[in-house]
């Protein structure tokens, strides 16, 4: 993990989407992200399609992103397999340690322009467990995030990707 001024910053391994939901999103060569999402996305949208009653809520989950460290350390637990995409990421990203510390709030720049802010950590769902029966319990607390779009534009794999916590945002 690099630290400079405060920040981390790391790059991105892979971009993913599907137009379907569940596992596993499909690597692309550049992704275009708009401000509901990740263009040709299933989870893109104005409205939060996870949300299972009542009434529409605002998508703040258009977003995913895992950090390969994590799939890397499941994957070598488990003894299966994580592609890029097999945990629903829209952004696979290294160098950036597990995530697990980012709050609501914090942000994620994306490549020359696209920044991300935190929403919420990921919970792992049953969905995955097509990879493994144990994968949910091995991925708690480390599923990534998810969050919503603030400035769009196109990312690519080996684009540099930054943390700033809120508390350094804020400054």
């Amino acid at each position: 993990m690099t630290l400079k001024n405060n920040k981390r910053v790391g790059k991105i391994v892979a971009v993913c989407r599907s137009d379907k939901g569940g596992v596993p999103k499909h690597p692309q060569k550049e992704i275009e992200v708009y401000l509901d999402g990740v263009m040709g996305d299933y989870h893109s949208g104005s409205i939060d399609k996870h949300r299972k009653s009542g009434e529409p809520k605002p998508n703040d989950r258009a977003i995913s992103i895992v950090a390969k460290e994590v799939t890397d350390s499941v994957g070598e637990t488990l003894q299966v397999e994580l592609a890029p995409g097999s945990l629903g990421e829209n952004f696979l990203v290294e160098g950036l340690g597990d995530l697990s510390d980012l709050a609501p709030g914090d942000l994620i720049k994306l490549g020359p322009t696209v920044s991300v802010v935190v929403t919420a950590q990921n919970a792992p769902c049953s969905t995955l467990t097509v990879h493994h029966s144990g994968i949910v319990k091995h991925l708690a607390g480390k599923r990534g995030i998810v969050g919503r779009v603030l400035y769009v534009g196109f990312a690519k794999p080996g684009d540099r990707v930054e943390v700033v916590k809120k508390a350094v945002a804020a400054q």
